[in-house]
């Protein structure tokens, strides 16, 4: 059996500085939104803020597992900080849940009895929020990293959140529509709630150990099959140790009798091809001459 270290594919494209800022920048907008939400009494504003709060959620995760999986591993954390990630998008998922919860019953209560909202601050508000979201995309980029990938999007999500918000507000100039503010909400609420879902998901199959989908057993099986001298792949394990760090354990049966230099080549041909196809980081592989439950042993 033969344990190998690879860098994988986790590039760091932006600087913890600037995802810090990005971070702090919604974080800070989601405050105000609220702010000017119960002042206002829109609803429609309360729920765009709760959606960037999924925004700064997601970026804050990936700011912290940025900094934990620099963190050398140690006989107590053997696997590091990765999960991290993980853990936190799990926690902050459940508690968003709650506030889409109050959101919606405020919005169904706002269209059972309409309040009066101006129009003209619920524009500006999501003028700002359209800079703001699209400010933190443009700074994001094309990050490498999956939990980056996820908060790019939800910031490209909220981006269509702020032009329903300031949509929502022209309509209430001028107007008695009053239930398009509650109306509004309960729209953006859905988008919201996609995203925490998505969240919740993808953070729960990490903590269960789901296979990443950038390195299922299939995929795994199908890289090491492909390669000369490779006879069969069994005990196929995947998982992801944190933002694009995927660990594998599998057993492989070559073809003959390899003597041990022979075998340390193919350890180090079949690493090298599950690093630059998958970006698999960890991989022990056991080498086996015939299965497990072959009758030789």
């Amino acid at each position: 059996m033969a344990h190998s270290h690879s860098p994988g594919h986790t590039h760091e494209p932006i600087s913890t500085q600037r995802l810090g800022f990005v971070c702090a920048a919604n974080m800070s907008f989601a405050v105000v939104q609220v702010i000017v939400g119960l002042a206002l009494g829109s609803v429609v504003v309360l729920a765009d803020a709760l959606h960037q709060v999924v925004d700064a959620i997601g970026i804050a995760t990936a700011l912290i597992a940025m900094l934990l999986t620099k963190r050398p591993a140690s006989r107590t954390m053997s696997y590091g900080w990765g999960r991290a990630d993980a853990l936190g998008g799990y926690t902050s998922g459940l508690l968003l849940l709650g506030s889409i919860a109050w959101v919606v019953y405020e919005s169904i209560d706002r269209l059972i009895d309409p309040v009066e909202v101006s129009g003209e601050g619920v524009v500006i508000i999501g003028v700002l929020g359209i800079i703001v979201n699209g400010a933190s995309v443009w700074a994001l980029g094309h990050a490498e990293a999956l939990s980056l990938k996820a908060a790019r999007i939800h910031l490209m999500v909220d981006l269509a959140g702020s032009v329903i918000v300031v949509l929502a507000g022209l309509v209430l100039i001028g107007t008695t529509y009053l239930w398009i503010d509650p109306a509004a909400s309960l729209l953006i609420n859905v988008l919201v709630l996609h995203a925490t879902f998505s969240l919740l998901r993808a953070s729960a199959g990490e903590l269960l150990d789901r296979s990443p989908d950038d390195a299922t057993v299939t995929a795994v099986e199908s890289a090491l099959l492909a390669q000369p001298g490779v006879e069969s792949v069994h005990h196929v394990h995947t998982r992801a140790l944190g933002p694009s760090i995927r660990s594998l354990t599998a057993h492989v049966v070559l073809e003959g009798r390899p003597d041990l230099h022979d075998a340390q080549d193919h350890l180090d041909r079949l690493t090298a091809e599950l690093t630059s196809t998958l970006g698999i980081a960890h991989t022990t592989l056991q080498l086996e001459c015939h299965e497990c439950n072959h009758a030789d042993h």
